[in-house]
């Protein structure tokens, strides 16, 4: 059965805590970004807390692009080191790979060119992924963020076609939906796929009742084949953030059968 998680950020993470998600998924990039002792700190509440950081997001930053002529191996190589170390430390077992930023390409770029270049980042994250126990999943966006992977089939094919043990696929509800993909394209992505993101695709909110989408829709092919990873409700954190989650929880449950 697939466990059911919340984004959030560091703020809310207490609150998070007490409305009974399977876990919480984190930015990655916040997390590489604190200084050491506000690490250390972060990582023992996490652990007196008892909270299960499962999954990340943001992982990379803008300024460290994987695609175009600024791309740097060695500066890829210690932003991973140390990012994936951390997460690590928190537990993490999924890092999705969104990065709209610094897999962006231009209108004019070369794209096969850039196709390589990611194939070659995925290649460098395998070893840090390896190394700290965790899956890099591909996530496809929207061609309003990036012009670069924007359908699972893409993720599904160079996922595939690199046979990398810890690069596998994400699916994000929001971008699928936004693209018109059909349903088939998770089945055909059955065998790599690790993860998953639900938001409401038009308002970019969190799952709702009553807010227009059809999340069984999603939800029903999951379950008949057997998906057993994470499902991420995500949307943007506004005031009234946790009272959104704490009904995106049980909505999503109720869908999935698991009340």
């Amino acid at each position: 059965m697939a466990a059911i998680g919340i984004c959030t950020d560091f703020v809310n993470l207490p609150e998070v805590a007490r409305l009974g998600f399977d876990y919480v998924e984190l930015s990655l990039v916040a997390v590489a970004a604190l200084g050491e002792a506000e690490f250390a700190e972060l990582a023992d509440w996490v652990d007196a807390a008892g909270i299960h950081v499962y999954a990340f997001r943001d992982m990379l930053p803008g300024n460290l692009p994987v695609t175009g002529p600024g791309v740097s191996a060695t500066a890829l190589h210690d932003y991973l080191k140390r990012a994936f170390g951390r997460a690590r430390r928190l537990g993490a077992k999924v890092i999705a790979l969104d990065a709209a930023q610094a897999r962006g390409v231009s209108r004019d770029a070369d794209f096969p060119f850039a196709w390589r270049q990611l194939g070659n980042f995925l290649r460098l994250c395998q070893g840090h992924a390896h190394e700290c126990g965790v899956t890099v999943c591909l996530e496809p966006l929207r061609k309003a963020d990036c012009s670069l992977m924007n359908l699972v089939s893409e993720a599904t094919l160079i996922a595939g076609l690199l046979q990398l043990s810890n690069i596998a696929v994400a699916a994000h509800w929001g971008h699928m939906s936004m693209a018109s993909e059909p349903m088939d394209a998770l089945w055909r992505a059955a065998p790599l796929l690790r993860h998953i993101h639900l938001e409401n695709a038009l308002t970019r909110r969190l799952p709702s009742p009553g807010d227009g989408e059809d999340y069984a829709r999603i939800l029903s092919p999951l379950n008949v084949m057997g998906y057993a990873g994470g499902i991420s409700l995500c949307g943007t954190i506004t005031e009234t953030f946790i009272n959104e989650a704490a009904a995106a929880l049980a909505h999503i449950r109720a869908l999935s059968g698991d009340t």
